[in-house]
């Protein structure tokens, strides 16, 4: 499923793919996770493995200024 598939879901603020992965950046995960599932079932997609983190500091510089802390 290519990651714009899934950008009108609930809360759901950006997505990507990484290696064999679709990353999506979401506001509001208990708003997001629901959807995400019943949009799998229904393309008859099955969820491999869900990883969830809190934004990081880094994560959030990067959002505002398009570089990382290390970038010169």
């Amino acid at each position: 499923m290519p990651p714009s598939d899934l950008l009108d879901l609930p809360a759901v603020l950006a997505a990507h793919a990484e290696a064999d992965n679709l990353v999506l950046t979401v506001a509001e995960p208990h708003r997001a996770l629901p959807a995400l599932l019943e949009r799998l079932e229904q393309r008859g997609a099955e969820l491999a493995r869900l990883t969830t983190r809190h934004a990081s500091l880094e994560d959030v510089f990067v959002s505002l200024t398009g570089r990382h802390l290390r970038d010169e």
